[in-house]
C-alpha cells in the first residue's frame, strides 16, 4: 500500500488518508478482504497521531469501505456492485476541485477545453 499524505494540501490529513485507501481500493491496490495496517502501525509509518488514523478508519467504515473485527483488525470491503459507480464519484469530486482552482486563476471552460485537447494529443 502506497499511502502519502500533503502536509501543504488545504484538505484535513485524515481525509487524505480515506482518500488514499479509496484510491487504492479502487484501482485494485487493496482487494476485499485485505488486512489494512493497524491503527499504530499506519501512523508510524505516516508520522501521524493515530487519533487522526482512526479517525480515517471510522470514516472508512462508516462509508463501507472497511470492517472492523474486534482483535483482527480492519479489513477492506468493496461495497458490491458499486466499484464503477464510486470511481465515477471520486473522479468527479476530483474534476470539480480542479474545475474550481482553475476558474479562480481566471481561466475560461474554453481554456480548460484547449488544456484537455492539448493534453489529450
Amino acid at each position: 500500500m502506497n499511502l502519502t499524505i500533503d502536509a501543504k494540501s488545504p484538505l484535513p490529513v485524515y481525509q487524505q488518508v480515506i482518500q488514499a485507501i479509496k484510491l487504492e481500493v479502487l484501482s485494485g491496490g487493496l482487494r476485499d478482504g485485505d488486512l489494512l495496517p493497524s491503527i499504530r502501525d499506519l501512523a508510524k509509518l505516516l508520522k501521524l497521531n493515530p487519533n487522526t488514523v482512526a479517525k480515517a478508519y471510522y470514516a472508512l467504515e462508516a462509508e463501507g469501505f472497511s470492517e472492523n473485527r474486534s482483535g483482527s483488525g480492519s479489513r477492506v470491503r468493496v461495497p458490491a456492485g458499486r466499484q464503477d459507480s464510486l470511481r465515477q464519484a471520486m473522479l468527479e469530486s476530483e474534476f470539480r476541485s480542479f474545475l474550481e482552482k482553475a476558474v479562480s486563476l481566471g481561466f475560461t471552460l474554453e481554456d480548460i477545453k484547449q488544456l484537455a485537447e492539448r493534453i489529450k494529443k
